[in-house]
């Protein structure tokens, strides 16, 4: 992106020695990944014209926006940085200045990166694959470390997602209750500050998962390991960024969660609501969708679900987390089992171990898409450490 290019020229792929129309090029090249469109900056006029072309990279981001690799944190310590995706990449620049201002990641979405400044309580947001960021104006309400985001794009009308919606939910130390924030990237300031009823358990806050307006983060039955034969009544709670509500969703009867099983979420081919539950004693993975019932509340169906066996598992392990994230044409099952990380694919199941963790502590993985789109209207190049 930095500097100035010599002796290029511009790209012609029509037929016959014509030239394809500019707005036809763009569309094609949209679909390069991030990391082909970068090695390819050098070759030509319209690549570098293109790298500062919002609608461009907003469009490349709608046709890259997969899974491409994770950030893992523990105890609000960066770890590694791994990819899934061949085709994707991260320079090394950019996972050297995260490390270095020591920042803790909110969460990601759509190619950004949300990041906690310790130092001095900035709240940025990245883009690692651009080497640019943007700080965003402070909340206002204090922050609370453990917190999570959660991001929803807006539509322009032709696809092309542009602004977002920032939920930025965390517990209220001593209290049942959750701070809700709500920034708008179209205005520029913070919307909402309440204090909402997400229900008395826990929630993984790092793990949310968005559908259209509605914003799902699962329970976790972190506080209530000291009884290791109770049944725990976990739950979805949903909420509603436009109406700013929420709403607790029971899980099905037959997904009753033991103290040693284990629950995620995920979006299931790009638009349902997933429920995830391993079953310890069974040695299943068992795959519920969220529909609207009859009466027009929510409930589960099951859909799928696949053993230990069929994975490659012979002794049953320790599941510590799991959720689903969509790859390129497939979605993937990822669990964490004791130190290590799996991913499987639920289309051809295919198992692959993807990292090995040196701790004892479960890291959060942090699922991250490599794409090119613009931090904000007033996005800077990352300065050398």
């Amino acid at each position: 992106m930095d500097g100035t290019l010599n002796n290029t020229h511009s790209i012609n792929l029509g037929s016959c020695g014509r030239r394809l129309p500019d707005d036809l090029l763009a569309e094609i090249l949209s679909y390069l990944p991030a990391k082909t469109f970068f090695r390819l900056l050098s070759v030509c006029k319209t690549f570098r014209q293109l790298s500062s072309d919002s609608h461009f990279l907003l469009s490349q981001t709608c046709h890259n926006n997969v899974i491409s690799g994770f950030f893992t944190h523990t105890n609000n310590i960066s770890g590694p940085f791994f990819l899934i995706n061949p085709y994707a990449g991260v320079p090394t620049s950019s996972l050297e200045f995260l490390s270095y201002r020591k920042a803790i990641i909110l969460g990601s979405a759509g190619g950004l990166v949300f990041v906690l400044h310790r130092k001095d309580g900035a709240l940025w947001v990245y883009n690692p694959a651009r080497r640019t960021r943007c700080q965003l104006p402070s909340p206002p309400s204090k922050y609370c470390k453990s917190g999570g985001i959660a991001v929803r794009f807006m539509n322009d009308g032709d696809g092309v997602t542009k602004d977002y919606k920032l939920v930025y939910l965390s517990r209220t130390p001593g209290r049942s209750l959750h701070l809700c924030q709500v920034y708008d990237s179209f205005a520029k300031v913070w919307t909402m500050d309440k204090e909402l009823d997400f229900g008395p358990m826990e929630l993984h806050l790092d793990r949310p998962v968005v559908c259209d307006d509605i914003v799902f983060w699962a329970s976790s039955h972190s506080e209530t390991w000291t009884s290791p034969h109770k049944m725990i009544d976990h739950y979805v709670v949903a909420f509603d960024v436009r109406k700013e509500r929420t709403q607790i969703i029971p899980l099905p009867k037959e997904a009753t969660v033991a103290y040693y099983e284990t629950l995620g979420i995920g979006k299931w081919e790009g638009k349902s609501l997933s429920l995830i539950h391993y079953d310890l004693d069974t040695r299943v993975f068992a795959l519920w969708l969220l529909r609207k019932t009859n009466d027009g509340s929510p409930g589960w169906v099951r859909a799928h679900e696949v053993s230990l066996g069929q994975i490659g598992f012979r002794e049953p392990p320790y599941m510590k987390s799991i959720m689903l994230c969509e790859v390129a044409m497939t979605t993937l099952l990822v669990f964490i089992e004791e130190s290590e990380a799996y991913s499987y694919d639920i289309e051809d199941g295919e198992l692959k171990k993807m990292v090995s963790f040196s701790t004892r502590y479960s890291p959060r993985l942090i699922p991250y898409s490599n794409t090119l789109r613009p931090c904000g209207e007033q996005e800077e190049l990352l300065e050398e450490i």
